[in-house]
């Protein structure tokens, strides 16, 4: 088969996503794959940073193979973006009608003229269910799009036009899934994220920068954005001397970036920043507890993180903040309500974790990306 993944986020992201464990499983499984996105516009010519200049290197060359599958960068000149004229729909729904050279014309001189699967991860993907001849669309719902400051609130239209085409709606969180049934009765699908296989692997002693001489580190791993809980985390650390706190990944929230700031001057707190995703194993294995502490809100009740199953594989046991899809799931997890609920609720996990670790690693094995494809290979083989 031939499949279209139309995208917002690069093909060679350092912290994969759902829709990149499902196109590389789609491509080991045989079938020929196209990750069509994310575009750019002339407006990045003006914020020429790392990102963009890298984007337009790979819109220059037409295609880029990575890891045997085929990506195209389009450039739109009606970019979607949350400023005046293009904060419409109409910008929305023209994303991909106007590009150079047309988009339609670039997936036919790869060979993705026609799909088999269209399989669209944002609302814009919108128009490329009337621009692509294809067999079966899909809508890989996983977000809040309304709940992002940074997206027009036009998205709400935007994505209940495609939930309501679409052929198969994959909702990642219960939350998701509801929002999606009230505009579709039928073909939509709850289906979690997962966790790759090489979490459950032995991956050797803890890494050089790791924090040494404390004997509990609680480890956040993934994007800290505007609803991460730094005052939570400030008390924590001022209240339990005895723990460290390690956070891993990129800061997206220039307030977060501040308030961090502030955290990095303590002893037992370290912000890491991004690693390589194939080296985040090492750093769970030898911490003593995963935590995450995100802020409650819409967006945050409607998440299902791919960090809570990672850090089970590794047999973390779990501190969050009682988001509706992690208490949904039924695994192992401590909540709290307040920031010396979160101190106490590290302290049961700590004590406990020698315990749980092996329950915990078996209950993330019925959670692997490779059970989730073949439940996407169920739903899809059932429309052709």
């Amino acid at each position: 088969m031939k499949i279209l993944f139309a995208e917002s986020h690069d093909l060679d992201y350092q912290d994969p996503l759902g829709s990149h464990q499902y196109i590389r499983l789609f491509h080991a499984d045989g079938h020929s794959c196209l990750w069509l996105g994310p575009a750019i516009s002339p407006l990045h010519l003006f914020k020429a940073d790392r990102v963009n200049r890298h984007r337009f290197k790979v819109w220059k060359e037409g295609i880029r193979k990575v890891e045997g599958i085929d990506w195209h960068i389009p450039l739109t000149l009606m970019p979607y973006y949350n400023l005046p004229l293009l904060r419409s729909r109409y910008a929305g729904r023209s994303h991909y009608r106007y590009c150079l050279p047309p988009v339609k014309q670039s997936l036919r001189q790869a060979g993705f003229g026609e799909v088999d699967i269209l399989w669209c991860a944002g609302p814009v993907a919108v128009s490329l269910l009337e621009l692509i001849p294809h067999r079966v669309s899909c809508f890989r719902l996983a977000d809040r799009f309304d709940q992002f400051s940074r997206i027009p609130q036009s998205v709400v239209a935007l994505q209940e036009e495609l939930i309501a085409k679409a052929d198969v709606v994959l909702a990642t969180s219960r939350e998701l899934c509801e929002y999606a049934r009230r505009i579709k009765q039928d073909a939509v699908f709850y289906l979690p994220n997962g966790v790759s296989e090489f979490f459950f692997r032995d991956c050797g002693p803890a890494p050089a920068d790791f924090p040494a001489g404390f004997k509990k580190v609680a480890v956040f791993v993934g994007t800290i954005d505007a609803w991460f809980d730094c005052e939570l985390l400030e008390y924590a650390a001022d209240k339990m001397e005895d723990f460290h706190f390690l956070l891993i990944g990129a800061v997206k929230d220039k307030i977060t970036v501040r308030r961090l700031a502030r955290l990095s001057l303590k002893k037992n707190f370290t912000l890491l920043g991004r690693r390589e995703h194939a080296a985040v194993p090492q750093y769970l294995r030898a911490a003593t507890v995963g935590i995450i502490p995100f802020q409650l809100t819409p967006l945050t009740h409607a998440i299902n993180p791919i960090k809570y199953f990672e850090y089970l594989a590794c047999g973390l046991p779990v501190v969050a903040s009682p988001m509706r899809e992690l208490l949904a799931l039924g695994g192992a997890l401590e909540t709290y309500t307040d920031a010396p609920g979160f101190c106490r609720a590290l302290r049961r996990a700590a004590e406990k974790k020698t315990e749980i670790s092996a329950g915990l690693i078996e209950y993330a094995g019925a959670h692997t990306w490779q059970e989730r494809y073949a439940q996407v290979k169920r739903i899809l083989e059932e429309r052709f």
